[in-house]
């Protein structure tokens, strides 16, 4: 009420002068909270035990895209800028490419991507295989060997780190 907002519960008319009533609002209110709440952690212990697995289930990053494999699961596998994320590793490890420039060029043969994501690209461990497992409860964040094939071999991914 302090921000001019109002339950109104459709099938359950209450009567707001009443205030029993509230104590039936807040049930109405968590009872749906609490039926979703199985469903919220069904999900991602199942999305967890499929990435543990090696399968990246979320939306594919740059130079992968989603598809099934034939049992319906999720994978990734490359995409048509694979070519040209692999090129970027490259050139940004020959270090004589300033990130800026180097995302300019790139632009240029088809890699639309925001100043940010760019930069995070570089970090994300997709690329030469991996997946990361993020910290869940009391399990530590960890990373996994992923199922996909790499754009990149690990070395010149952590030579691009350095």
């Amino acid at each position: 009420m302090k921000l001019g907002v109002q339950v109104k519960a459709i099938e359950q008319r209450l009567d707001d002068s009443v205030p029993e009533n509230l104590i039936m609002k807040a049930l109405y209110l968590a009872i749906p909270e609490v039926e979703n709440l199985p469903r919220l952690l069904n999900t991602t212990i199942g999305m967890r035990r499929a990435r543990r697995e090696g399968r990246y289930v979320s939306t594919a990053a740059y130079g992968f895209k989603n598809v099934r494999d034939e049992l319906n699961r999720p994978i990734i596998v490359h995409s048509s800028m694979a070519d040209v994320i692999r090129k970027a590793f490259e050139l940004l490890a020959t270090g004589t490419w300033q990130i800026k420039l180097l995302r300019k060029k790139l632009y240029g043969k088809g890699l639309k991507i925001s100043k940010s994501n760019f930069s995070t690209l570089f970090r994300n461990p997709i690329y030469c295989g991996f997946i990361k497992l993020k910290a869940f409860k009391d399990e530590e964040e960890e990373v996994v060997q992923g199922i996909h094939e790499p754009i990149v071999n690990e070395e010149l991914f952590y030579e691009v780190q350095m």
